[in-house]
């Protein structure tokens, strides 16, 4: 069976509820609560890259700033990158990886 590549056709920030909501192309519709997914930044600073240990784990500890989601920016046709109200905005969640996040195949 091939692998689908499903990409967003809408997001938007729902800020009364701390949620990023993706509409995917399929209709399936999710919800990605602000602090677990600043948690998993895919930023070589947040989860590392290569020997380098990361400088976020599950017992980091957050500000406001640094979990509230001010800007969603899309990134080539694979990936969405959040920009956090701290100005952290280095992470590329790829859309694969908003899809495995989601439990959504």
């Amino acid at each position: 069976m091939a692998d689908i590549f499903h990409r967003p056709t809408d997001w938007r920030i729902l800020a009364d509820r701390r949620v990023f909501e993706v509409t995917w192309d399929d209709g399936a519709v999710a919800e990605y609560a602000w602090e677990p997914m600043r948690r998993a930044c895919p930023c070589a600073y947040c989860s590392g890259e290569g020997s380098f240990a990361g400088n976020v784990n599950d017992q980091t500890t957050f500000s406001e700033a640094q979990a509230s989601l001010k800007e969603v920016y899309p990134v080539g046709r694979y990936g969405l990158t959040p920009e956090w109200a701290d100005g952290h905005a280095t992470g590329i969640y790829t859309f694969k990886q908003l899809r495995r996040a989601a439990g959504l195949s």
